[in-house]
């Protein structure tokens, strides 16, 4: 059923990895309890349609001043739309189980790829050069279930276009639902300094082949005015 939903709501496939070596890939997933907590709100928010059309059902007779004509095409109304609500809870719990899987967290070494959404799929890549800021944020619940937030900030335009051209223009990317957190921050942590270290250290070639250039200019120079 999980394959018809994806190519009903034509969710496009998994996610390339982004910039970077391809030994380098890691793939992180929501934790389980972020599932868990998405299935039991819900169960709660269904039920409660379903009982609220129960009990406006069993009230609507009672209601005083209703024209006797009024009163059926009402029931038939409540019956229909419970009977509706009931008929899509398979659906609608499928979906609940597309949004958890089809969350994606993807760093290399040089950059990052998160894509998320079914109905409206968001793709957000940030490369190593323009994050400045990483932060783990966690509500009580969030606490209590061992999950949490890590927020990654840019310094600038770190959306990039999806492949079906759906754009991040969020300078703000974010791991959700996580049960690992400090893990991944640790991780871009350490591949951030030696992306950065790398850098630095690529700076010195650089200059070093400009002025054996300018030498070798100077010299050749030379050589035209001795001759």
């Amino acid at each position: 059923m999980s394959q018809y939903l994806l190519r009903l709501l034509r969710v496009p496939p998994e996610p390339s990895a982004p910039d970077g070596s391809s030994e380098s890939i890691r793939i992180f997933r929501a934790g389980r309890n972020y599932y868990r907590w998405r299935v039991v709100v819900w169960a709660m928010t269904r039920l409660a349609g379903i009982l609220g059309g129960i009990v406006a059902l069993a009230f609507i007779p009672f209601i005083p001043g209703t024209p006797a004509w009024v009163r059926p095409i009402t029931i038939g109304v409540e019956v229909l739309a419970i009977a509706a609500l009931a008929a899509a809870l398979p659906f609608s719990f499928m979906l609940q189980r597309l949004n958890y899987e089809l969350r994606w967290y993807i760093v290399t070494d040089r950059s990052l790829r998160i894509r998320s959404g079914i109905w409206s799929v968001e793709e957000i890549t940030m490369t190593f050069a323009n994050i400045q800021d990483l932060r783990i944020a966690a509500g009580p619940l969030q606490g209590w279930l061992g999950l949490a937030d890590l927020e990654v900030r840019s310094a600038g335009g770190g959306g990039a276009a999806g492949p079906h051209g759906e754009t991040g223009t969020s300078h703000q990317a974010r791991f959700e639902g996580v049960d690992n957190a400090e893990e991944i921050r640790d991780l871009i942590v350490e591949r951030l300094r030696q992306y950065r270290d790398a850098g630095i250290g690529d700076a010195p070639a650089i200059n070093m082949a400009g002025a054996s250039a300018e030498l070798l200019a100077e010299a050749r120079a030379l050589r035209a005015a001795v001759s």
